[in-house]
This record gives structure tokens, C-alpha cells and sequence, in this order.
């Protein structure tokens, strides 16, 4: 069964802050994946209130491949996650990308849709593949209306740049206001082409795969040996072939992991 892609949608938005519309984004980006043809290739893991000593053990629980982050961002710099009953607790930005590169074997992706976090994305991207920050304040609506375009673009099997590319084009043709700062930052050597609902091909699936043509092979020889002409002759070169070319296209596909 194929792995699906699993977003983990963390939020927080303590009393000492002032209110946004986290539960609004997180339906708006269930219902914009509902619209693509790869629908049913993500999963939506929702959890609110968000405090520092919740991050590792979600990030263990779900293992998802995205990350995102509806809530705040200080002036320093700093995302503000859930403290104290009703108060708010700031983020160390170096701690925080520890944190995600310890879980980089899955994770892949890491979203934060709130205000001051373009240094905290730039430096996420030193462990991880991407990441997506604001340099600004954002705009509530802004924010939502971004993530709703990003993720449905995603549900299409557009690469993560399109997506991107297609969320700020979105914004700017419905002149929504405070959104100019979001930003995409790349690890070094990650291609900007690369297409997200990918599936990953184990090293052990590879290796069954070319143990089971070699099977097919051994015993389409054996039973052909007496009956050798060009037509077998023929026959057997091209079921090499489409052998060979599978197998080659299983081990592409594994380049970049999906789950």
C-alpha cells in the first residue's frame, strides 16, 4: 500500500496575542488539497495550543513530511508557541531547526505562516529541503489565502516551487495586502523541480525488484533452451529490456523520499 504524504498542521495562538484565524487555514487547506487529482496521497494531521515540549513528540508520532505552522512571530524574530495556560512562550530559532534536522529522514518540508520568520526559515533550510518564512508582518487573511493556494497546487503534483510561485501569483491577482515579504528558501543542491507527491522505492524494494527479474529470466531461459530461433532469440532480448527499463525507472523514483 502506498504511503501517503502526511502534513502535520501545528498552531498556536496564546490569549496574550491577538487573534487569527488558525481554524479557518487549517480548513482552507484541507478543502484546496480536495480539489487536485493527488487528493488522496495526503493526510492532514491537525494540533492546537502548540507548546515547545509537544514539537519532538508530534514530529516521533506522525513522522509527516511537511510541517506547518499557523500562528506567531515576534519582532525578534522568534516564533510564539502556547506557555503557560493562556500565555504565549517564544522559540529559540537555533533550537527549533535542531529540533526538525534530528527528523529530516521524513521531513521535508517546514511552513511557518506567521509574522518575522524569514531568518527562522533561512536557517531551517541548513537541515531541511525546504521552507517557507515572512520577513513582515503578514496579514491574516493573507495567510490563509496563501496557504489555501500553496496546498491546492501541491494536490495537483506541482513541485514545491510551483506551488510556491502559484500561492504569491494568487495573492497578487487578488491584491491582497501584506503579503509581499513570503518567501521559498532551498537547501543547497535540491532541485526546484522536483515533484512533492513523490513515492520512495526502498533500497530493500530495489533490490527485490531485480532479484525477481532475474528469476523471470533464469526460468524464461530454462524453458526456452530447446526451442532456441530468431523469434525466441528475439522474444527474450525484448523481455530484457522491459525488464531492465522498469527497474530503472523504480530506482529514479527513489531519488527523493515520500515517505
Amino acid at each position: 500500500m502506498t504511503q501517503k504524504i502526511r502534513i502535520l498542521f501545528l498552531s498556536a495562538n496564546p490569549w496574550t496575542t491577538s487573534r487569527i484565524l488558525v481554524d479557518e487555514e487549517a480548513r482552507e487547506i484541507f478543502e484546496k488539497l480536495q480539489e487536485g487529482p493527488h487528493r488522496n496521497k495526503f493526510e492532514l494531521f491537525k494540533h492546537a495550543a502548540t507548546r515547545p515540549i509537544d514539537l519532538q513528540r508530534l514530529l516521533l508520532l506522525y513522522e509527516p513530511h511537511i510541517v506547518h505552522f499557523s500562528g506567531h512571530g515576534s519582532k525578534r524574530k522568534k516564533l510564539i508557541l502556547g506557555g503557560t495556560p493562556g500565555r504565549g512562550k517564544t522559540v529559540d530559532p537555533q533550537g527549533l531547526a535542531e529540533v526538525f534536522g534530528l527528523y529530516n529522514r521524513h521531513l521535508r518540508l517546514v511552513l511557518l505562516n506567521a509574522c518575522f520568520t524569514r531568518e527562522q526559515a533561512r536557517s531551517i533550510t541548513e537541515v531541511i529541503d525546504y521552507s517557507v518564512g515572512t520577513g513582515h508582518g503578514i496579514g491574516d487573511k493573507g495567510g490563509v489565502a496563501f496557504a489555501g493556494a500553496f496546498y491546492r497546487a501541491l494536490g495537483f503534483g506541482r513541485s514545491i516551487r510551483e506551488a510556491f510561485d502559484s500561492a504569491k501569483a494568487e495573492l497578487g491577482l487578488t491584491r491582497m495586502p501584506r503579503t509581499r515579504g513570503i518567501e521559498l528558501f532551498i537547501r543547497e543542491g535540491i532541485s526546484e523541480e522536483d515533484r512533492f507527491p513523490q513515492r520512495h522505492t526502498s533500497l530493500e524494494t530495489l533490490k527485490s525488484l531485480h532479484l525477481v527479474s532475474r528469476t523471470i529470466e533464469e526460468r524464461f531461459e530454462s524453458q526456452t533452451t530447446l526451442f532456441e530461433s530468431p523469434i525466441t532469440n528475439q522474444f527474450k532480448s525484448r523481455m530484457r529490456t522491459e525488464v531492465t527499463v522498469y527497474c530503472s525507472q523504480c530506482a529514479g523514483s527513489s531519488a527523493q523520499p515520500g515517505g
